[in-house]
């Protein structure tokens, strides 16, 4: 990881880290060192609580001297997404796969090269849900996972437990942050409408709960985000029909609603708009995609506990809603300025994963996975939205956009495989493409790896994928 002190040059980052601490009011994830988390450019999934996506690590550099190498890494895992903590260390969660009987999380150390673990916990109880988990580098030197309704503390060496609990719904908890102060804040997720999410905050060293529950007016399945305006930390809960925000309140560790900002997103009927997954905070917006739902959701929240039964391959792909993909931005101080934008105009569009906002370029970036597009579209308050690009690319995870380099790194499932695609942002134009391994495309999480790489993750495989050059 580079030490270099970057500048900003013609709308461009030069360097890396990124030296610019805030963008339209909001904080970069990137930017430095995130209080409550492991000093890292990549402590937590999205690389930080607002879910930006950007890491404080070089991009990969690709040129015309430069090739894309990868290796794929096979465990029949559910994987989920992997974590940095000290220079050369990478965690990987995982839940079983989803058609095993048997239910459980885990959290190995593995390789930063093969991948091959190194270290593993046990095979840790779920309470017999099967979900993707939530796991955390924390600035206190130990390992966060959810886990189903568990919550586990975890030695960093060995990945022993050093703390669990079961948390109060039984239901599986889909996200994992930390406050400042170091407590941790997660949710339920829940697809039933006439079921709650709630938000709970938990001390770090015992695990106990800090306070009472948080009830959202309605069930939740995107992740939560957080974003921090001074001392004032803000959490956002992306309901079935609107956003939520709760202010975080030391020393009591408690979460109030703020009434003032809950915007509704969802005006046309449940046939036509389904609901959001997580949201993207950058710019002074909360960034988010509608059509979350669809048939693979039906199945696996069919069951009691979650995930009890196999969705159809494929399934992910089929969304319900019968109206085109729409990129939505919300102002974080002013609910009512909203803007729209149908990047393709294509009806059924679906997704399972969220956007990615660029704030030092002013580039949101969208996809419709139904119908296999990626696209991208500038932004600024005067003018809103203007298309730059489009790309046929069926791209279902959490992307990795490298500021310094403007680099979008992607995937596109073609043909029964799963490629790594990365993307001149700007322009749009292809930059490289890598073909893995993986034989199942799912809306898990890219990461970075320690030296111009980027680790992927999917149902029974991962890869790395690195520049060479």
């Amino acid at each position: 990881m580079s030490e270099g002190d970057p500048g900003l040059s013609g709308g461009r980052i030069v360097g890396s880290p990124v030296s610019i601490a805030e963008i339209g009011g909001t904080g970069l994830d990137c930017a430095g060192p995130i209080p409550g988390y492991y000093d890292s450019p990549w402590p937590c999934e999205c690389g930080g609580p607002r879910r930006q996506k950007a890491p404080r690590s070089r991009g990969l550099h690709l040129g015309s001297d430069c090739t894309v190498q990868q290796r794929t890494y096979e465990n029949g895992k559910w994987n989920v997404g992997t974590v940095l903590r000290a220079p050369g260390e990478i965690y990987l969660q995982s839940s079983n796969h989803i058609a095993d009987v048997e239910k459980f999380g885990q959290v190995e150390r593995i390789d930063p090269v093969s991948l091959v673990p190194l270290a593993a916990s046990a095979r840790l109880p779920s309470g017999g849900h099967t979900w993707c988990t939530a796991l955390v580098a924390h600035a206190n030197g130990f390992l966060y996972l959810t886990n189903g309704n568990r919550c586990f503390k975890l030695d960093p060496d060995d990945c022993a437990v050093v703390a669990e609990t079961t948390l109060p719904q039984d239901a599986p908890y889909n996200s994992l942050l930390v406050a400042s102060d170091g407590r941790l804040i997660t949710k339920n997720i829940e697809y039933s409408t006439v079921r709650s999410s709630y938000l709970v905050v938990l001390d770090p060293d015992e695990l106990t709960q800090a306070g009472p529950e948080s009830k959202l007016p309605e069930n939740a399945m995107g992740r939560i985000a957080m974003d921090s305006i001074g001392d004032e930390q803000l959490v956002y809960a992306p309901g079935s029909r609107h956003f939520h925000r709760y202010r975080y309140e030391p020393p009591q560790g408690c979460l109030v609603k703020d009434d003032g900002w809950e915007p509704l997103y969802r005006l046309m009927s449940d046939q036509q708009q389904s609901f959001a997954w997580d949201p993207c905070l950058a710019g002074g917006g909360c960034w988010f995609l509608d059509n979350g739902d669809n048939e693979a959701n039906q199945v696996i929240f069919a069951s009691h506990p979650v995930g009890r039964l196999v969705p159809p391959r494929g399934s992910a792909f089929r969304g319900l809603a019968t109206s085109a993909q729409k990129l939505i931005r919300v102002s974080l101080t002013d609910e009512s300025d909203v803007d729209v934008f149908t990047p393709f105009g294509v009806a059924r569009g679906s997704i399972f994963s969220p956007p990615a906002y660029d704030p030092i370029r002013g580039i949101a970036i969208a996809f419709d996975t139904g119908n296999g597009l990626l696209g991208a579209a500038g932004y600024n308050q005067n003018e809103r939205f203007t298309p730059l690009w489009q790309q046929p690319c069926r791209t279902s995870m959490q992307p990795v956009l490298f500021l310094d380099t403007a680099e979008l790194v992607v995937n596109d499932f073609r043909r029964g495989r799963d490629n790594v695609v990365i993307y001149e942002l700007e322009s749009g134009d292809e930059i490289s493409r890598v073909a893995t391994d993986s034989r199942t495309a799912n809306g898990m999480f890219f990461s970075v790896g320690w030296d111009r790489d980027v680790i992927y993750c999917s149902i029974g495989a991962l890869a790395r994928v690195w520049a060479e050059g």
